[in-house]
């Protein structure tokens, strides 16, 4: 935005906007007094014709010369990202190339992003992300850092309900693979990052550990209200047919997370909760402190060992 801005110079307003799913439009952040009105409340036909074509469309809006183009969105995060500006010159079209060529040096960018930060195959986020990450991910998004763009493209958790995280595991997920081969193995691996997307909210962080262990952090009043959203989960995968596989389960354990978690001590205790669950039938959704409370097993010390994070939980359980 500041170097479209530049290109334009003195008297241009130039704004990032972000429009939701359900076509509602926020300024994100600007530079310029006259598009914190024109482009939010002035514009909406304007921008309506604002597609993901990588074109920059122009108007003569209110007696000003006006712009929008569509930025190349994360993978990340659901809302469009609209580049506008306004600016008292009479061609619309001045520096058309350039700012198109500056949206498109930022979609590169934005793609560079994604890729260090997604899995490959599932497009959830990766092992590398939440070991680099964790402690973001456990606050609130803040509205006045525009500039941290990873957290912006996280927006939306809701920071007044504790953090609960579960590790899911596939069922005799070998077998899938020695029994179809990998190229249907990775077809589940791949079902399932879209099954997490379609049953978890938009604020959930939802991971790929690798192999076919996920992890997933939201945010949840109460164990009760967590169980149900990861059991949510683990029923739309029992339900949901795979190709050539056919039906496959999932196992989920699932712990609080407070704020003097670190990230070895929390996954360490959902996997407690995992183990818990593959030792005693699969297919089901375990809490590490509700074990705890049962007596079914000890609480973790400080001086136990932590736990091995390439441990193979099918040479136990397959």
């Amino acid at each position: 935005m500041r170097a479209v801005a530049a290109l334009l110079g003195d008297g241009a307003d130039v704004g990032v906007l972000s429009r939701d799913t359900q076509g509602e439009t926020e300024l994100r952040v600007f530079s310029g007094t006259t598009i914190m009105n024109s482009a939010v409340f002035l514009w909406p036909e304007f921008l309506n014709e604002v597609k993901n074509d990588g074109k920059l469309v122009t108007r003569c809006i209110q007696g000003r010369n006006c712009g929008a183009l569509m930025l190349q969105a994360s993978e990340l995060g659901s809302d469009k990202m609209i580049l506008a500006y306004d600016v008292n010159r009479s061609d619309t079209t001045e520096h058309a190339e350039e700012i198109v060529s500056l949206a498109r040096i930022y979609g590169n960018q934005i793609k560079l992003l994604d890729y260090s930060e997604l899995d490959s195959l599932t497009r959830l986020l990766n092992r590398k992300t939440f070991d680099e990450t964790f402690d973001r991910l456990l606050t609130a998004s803040s509205p006045d850092a525009p500039d941290d763009d990873f957290d912006d493209r996280r927006s939306g958790s809701d920071a007044s309900s504790p953090a609960w995280l579960c590790v899911v595991d596939i069922d005799h997920f070998k077998r899938v693979n020695d029994t179809f081969g990998h190229l249907f193995g990775d077809e589940v691996l791949l079902r399932m990052g879209n099954l997490m997307r379609d049953t978890f909210r938009g604020a959930d962080r939802l991971f790929r550990f690798g192999g076919e262990e996920f992890v997933v952090i939201l945010n949840a009043p109460d164990e009760t209200m967590a169980a149900a959203g990861f059991n949510r989960f683990r029923n739309s995968v029992e339900s949901h047919e795979f190709p050539q596989v056919g039906q496959v389960t999932c196992s989920i354990g699932f712990t609080a997370v407070s704020a003097m978690d670190v990230p070895t001590d929390v996954v360490g205790r959902a996997d407690e909760a995992l183990y818990y669950a593959k030792e005693h039938g699969r297919n089901q959704v375990c809490c590490y402190e509700r074990l705890v409370i049962e007596g079914a097993i000890a609480k973790a010390t400080e001086a136990e060992a932590p736990v091995d994070e390439a441990f193979d939980i099918d040479a136990l359980f397959g």
